[in-house]
């Protein structure tokens, strides 16, 4: 990416973005904006692992900014991972976000296409011990496009079917490997149709509702390469109670995943645009 300001990378200027996470991401001025879904998938992975015994290597999948590889860095000191991303934009977003927050050292981005990450030489079979991915979540065919080709990419499978982003996920796990996503709870039938023949089997699932009267919303899963079929369901997550002003994240949303807490007030989870 063009232009991208200098990283200081001073100890004070790396604990002030660490504070301030998820804000302050740098992002293409096009791009599409992360939401509450990517930092709930790194809550969720990191706490399938609790605390490593080993270093782990990690793929993000469609890595946007970097702020769900990123977050899972933040929650496990042992881990080190690859972000791949269409847009060779957000992939340099994601590696100068790195840097930005002293993590240079453990995550990078690279720019991948989903449907041709087999020849991606930073992208080696079954060299990682888990995937998360946050892919698109509508069919091209499914409502109207958003007004940029980066956001419509974000958004919708235009660039790359589910299939490839399991595939390719299927692919860079070594077996036994773990592979962590978000997905629409309406959509978890083409999900779950989708992984076993890569190879894939369901394991956990936690449905995130909006509201606990409300259906819920999207599904967090964790699948295993090549293992055997049963799958956890557990109790819904809940995050928001409470109606108009008084509308409040819950404190289980807050206890899932610490960095909603910058949504917990109505503080935004703002970004910054390169020049």
């Amino acid at each position: 990416m063009q232009n991208l300001r200098p990283q200081k990378n001073t100890e004070q200027d790396v604990h002030a973005a660490r504070e301030y996470f998820p804000r302050g991401l740098l992002q293409p001025p096009d791009s599409f904006r992360f939401s509450a879904d990517a930092l709930l998938l790194a809550a969720w992975t990191a706490a399938a692992y609790g605390t490593p015994a080993k270093p782990l290597r990690f793929l993000d999948a469609g890595t946007g900014c970097g702020v769900v590889g990123l977050a899972l860095c933040l929650l496990l000191d042992t881990v080190q991972g690859t972000g791949f991303d269409i847009d060779p934009q957000l992939a340099d977003a994601a590696t100068h976000n790195a840097a930005m927050l002293g993590l240079g050292s453990r995550f990078s981005a690279v720019q991948a296409d989903a449907q041709q990450v087999r020849a991606h030489a930073d992208i080696t079979p079954e060299s990682f011990d888990l995937v998360v991915t946050n892919p698109p979540y509508r069919r091209p065919d499914q409502g109207r496009h958003a007004a940029t080709q980066q956001r419509t990419r974000a958004l919708f499978e235009t660039a790359g079917p589910l299939t490839a982003f399991v595939a390719a996920s299927a692919y860079a796990l070594r077996n036994k490997g773990r592979f962590f996503c978000i997905y629409p709870a309406e959509r978890l039938p083409d999900l779950l149709c989708t992984l076993r023949p890569a190879g894939l089997e369901a394991k956990s699932l936690l449905p995130v509702h909006s509201r606990a009267e409300q259906p819920a919303r999207l599904i967090l899963l964790e699948a295993r390469k090549n293992a055997n079929p049963a799958i956890t369901i557990h109790p819904p997550l809940v995050l928001y109670a409470g109606s108009g002003h008084r509308t409040h994240l819950t404190p289980e949303a807050l206890a899932f995943c610490p960095f909603l807490g910058c949504n917990a007030r109505g503080v935004q989870c703002h970004t910054q645009e390169t020049p």
